[in-house]
């Protein structure tokens, strides 16, 4: 009985860590890099975001649908292990978002996924994660392609050779090890590498069709969203030019590897970097970028971590 409390006691204690950490990131750093004072802020967003009630409820609906989406995706994956409810999808999809702030590389999406499963379907729960989030990423990368295609013809941007060589050389460094890596991983015995690839030969079309689907509506709502914002702060841009661009911001943003937490100074960078080519105030790329970040980082990991605190995790109990 003491070692079942020492446990009881002990996961509340990462629970609480994992909700009051997220909680004061967040709290730090939604002062927008001290680029606007508070009354500036505040009068900003009263003029322009809460003009009327409207823009706040579309805004937030994207938000819904972007999230929904989500969950409907991972409830589709878990699915071919175990079958969930929705309302299940949404327990597992949200507290681990808000894991997922605090740690490098998202990983913390991944373990919080997996706690909700047995020992024996973790590894799975993993692999089927890593599908989502890879199928989200070949969308950010062939969009993103386009529109940084489009930014270097469009404003004459020069990639000197020796740069390009340089890329050459790790992108043909990375392949040659990636297969060497696949050779070595092959021949390992029962190696969980062979065992990956056979489970993902074994994910059916239809499945794969409908998490890309899903992908692709994601993709399309939060890269308009942004756009709409945008426009709400009076930068007005042709629809081409403004999408593109935004599509640019996301690959490359995708290319640095960072906290979820500091992801919006990532993204507000790369957001005044690519706008200032236009002519578009700084801090009201930096607000949008910020306010997308809000919207679609943190507002979830508010209801996520509820889902944190209540989570119960099974604890075999030993009577003496």
């Amino acid at each position: 009985m003491k070692q079942t409390r020492y446990k009881q006691i002990w996961y509340l204690i990462i629970k609480l860590s994992i909700v009051i950490g997220a909680g004061y990131f967040v709290y730090q750093h939604t002062t927008i890099n001290g680029r606007f004072q508070k009354e500036e802020l505040i009068l900003l967003l009263k003029n322009k975001l809460l003009k009327e009630w409207w823009i706040l409820a579309v805004l937030v609906g994207m938000t819904l649908i972007n999230w929904l989406l989500e969950i409907a995706k991972w409830q589709v994956l878990a699915s071919v292990v175990q079958k969930i409810s929705y309302i299940q999808a949404i327990k597992e999809s949200l507290s681990s978002h808000t894991i997922s702030l605090v740690t490098p590389f998202k990983t913390g999406e991944y373990v919080g996924k997996a706690f909700y499963y047995p020992k024996g379907l973790r590894k799975k729960i993993v692999l089927l994660n890593f599908v989502g989030n890879t199928t989200q990423l070949f969308f950010t990368l062939l969009f993103g392609m386009i529109g940084l295609l489009f930014f270097v013809k469009s404003f004459n941007i020069t990639i000197h050779s020796h740069r390009i060589r340089s890329i050459g050389y790790v992108i043909a460094f990375l392949i040659i090890s990636l297969f060497a890596g696949n050779k070595v991983l092959s021949y390992r015995k029962g190696g969980y590498y062979q065992k990956a690839i056979i489970f993902f030969k074994k994910l059916s079309k239809s499945l794969k069709y409908k998490v890309a689907l899903f992908s692709f509506l994601r993709y399309t709502i939060f890269s308009h969203q942004f756009y709409l914002l945008l426009l709400i702060f009076g930068i007005e841009l042709p629809y081409e030019t403004a999408i593109l661009l935004i599509f640019t911001m996301y690959f490359l943003a995708t290319l640095i590897p960072i906290f979820s937490l500091f992801d919006f100074v990532v993204k507000g960078s790369v957001a005044i970097y690519l706008f200032s080519f236009l002519g578009a105030n700084e801090m009201i790329i930096m607000l949008v970028s910020t306010l997308m970040w809000f919207l679609n980082f943190v507002l979830p990991a508010i209801f996520g971590s509820y889902f944190v605190l209540s989570y119960k995790p099974n604890i075999k109990t030993k009577f003496a």
